[in-house]
């Protein structure tokens, strides 16, 4: 199937477009086919940081909640893409919170693995939205669940060194988000700690 590849792709230029950093180069569509025209501009605006990404990604995300119940892989990016589109420029994080909901509700009866890329990503995202929320002890829980599986992502790509270091990467940003909100909290010593076992 190939719009999981592309899937895989297009949540992780999210992931970076949320945390700060441009991934322009992490999206890479094979044809004209493979992702919807509204997919793509949602993807395109959000790459853009265009404030006009949160009206093209909430049209990718009714499209794909009208298409077949098994396309799933569709919803879960649509709710991802979606999601950031209100937190970085919608400044909506209670609708961004209820679209990584939503993501995360379809993970386990998707394709997509608990040890994967997407996976990691659907929990840091929403840990972001509660961060915004100043929850910040369920955006540690997430953290905490999204640092595990990128974890388990780079021990199962052990093959693939670009990949695992990919990975280890976002697994240091996790953390330091991670210690960042425990310091925010006053914790210190546990912040130490965290990044020490980083």
């Amino acid at each position: 199937m190939a719009f999981r590849p592309i899937a895989e792709a297009r949540i992780a230029a999210g992931a970076a477009l949320l945390l700060g950093g441009m991934c322009a180069s992490a999206l890479t569509i094979s044809g004209p086919g493979d992702v919807s025209a509204s997919a793509q501009e949602c993807t395109r605006l959000l790459q853009a940081q265009d404030a006009g990404s949160v009206q093209a990604c909430k049209l990718q995300l009714d499209q794909a909640n009208a298409a077949p119940p098994t396309e799933r892989m569709a919803r879960i990016v649509a709710n991802d893409e979606y999601g950031i589109a209100l937190l970085a420029y919608g400044h909506a994080p209670r609708q961004g919170l209820e679209a990584f909901d939503r993501e995360i509700g379809m993970l386990p009866a998707s394709t997509v693995k608990p040890d994967s890329l997407q996976w990691a990503v659907a929990y840091w995202h929403r840990a972001t939205a509660y961060q915004q929320l100043g929850q910040l002890d369920s955006a540690i829980q997430d953290l905490r669940t999204a640092e595990d599986t990128l974890r388990k992502a780079a021990e199962t790509s052990a093959n693939d060194t670009q990949r695992k270091q990919h990975f280890e990467e976002l697994r240091k940003r996790v953390v330091a988000q991670h210690a960042g909100l425990l310091e925010r909290q006053g914790k210190h010593a546990e912040a130490k700690r965290v990044l020490r076992a980083e």
